[in-house]
């Protein structure tokens, strides 16, 4: 009967008009916290950040001087926590956690024009490290939301793994780091490169998917010139 009803009013122009308007205003006024003993801390400066939690004991620290803005933070199930260390700013995109138990941590002095940072599956985290220099449109997360299953032996071949990225590591816009991957202290992620692997310390990778091209290397957020080569005046 209720699928009857759901297609009547599908296939109705007016009756679907209605049906949107009720699920906007819905949506509008449904409560941004659905749960017990959710805990938010704000320490720092928010514009525009915006919670979609429902579940239970799930934590939000943002820490002193730390400015968020159009931030979408999206929080289903129990017991995760969100941690955004002092100093940091993060400018676009979102964090989105699922299942139970994960955590994401972003480190003192941190910043990140946007990114899309996703933890599912059961206590799997994200962890990136302090004065770390993210671009726009980064994404990572610890799994692939859907399950992969080998026929043979019936079981799930795709489970999710933590995201380690040390200090002082710099990833450029449009690259993806994707699940179980290490990136070392100081490294480089070049602009739109996909991430499966390990990325040691002091290394530049590139590339779908990243290789690593050089090594020994550092960076700096400050541009620095080459001085001018000063050639003597001919006689």
């Amino acid at each position: 009967m209720n699928e009857l009803i759901k297609s009547f009013v599908n296939n109705n122009p007016y009756l679907f008009l209605v049906k949107m308007k009720f699920q906007k205003l819905r949506i509008r006024f449904r409560k941004s916290v659905v749960g017990n003993n959710n805990v938010i801390i704000n320490n720092g400066v928010l514009f525009n950040v915006k919670y979609d939690i429902v579940g239970n004991n799930n934590k939000i620290e943002i820490m002193k001087r730390a400015l968020l803005s159009d931030i979408n933070i999206y929080i289903r199930g129990n017991n995760h926590q969100l941690i955004i260390e002092e100093n940091c700013i993060v400018r676009g995109g979102g964090f989105w956690f699922e299942d139970s138990s994960c955590g994401i941590t972003i480190g003192k002095n941190t910043t990140i024009e946007s990114a899309h940072l996703a933890v599912t599956e059961v206590k799997t985290k994200i962890n990136i490290g302090e004065d770390c220099m993210l671009s726009n449109e980064i994404d990572l997360r610890t799994g692939d939301s859907h399950a992969i299953i080998d026929v043979e032996k019936n079981v799930k071949i795709n489970n999710a793994q933590d995201i380690l990225i040390g200090n002082h590591v710099w990833i450029g816009a449009r690259s993806t780091i994707l699940k179980g991957v290490v990136i070392g202290n100081n490294a480089i992620i070049g602009t739109g490169s996909i991430v499966t692997k390990n990325v040691s310390d002091n290394s530049i990778a590139v590339g779908i998917p990243a290789k690593i091209i050089k090594t020994n290397i550092n960076w700096a957020r400050e541009r620095f010139y080459v001085k001018e080569h000063v050639y003597p005046k001919s006689e």
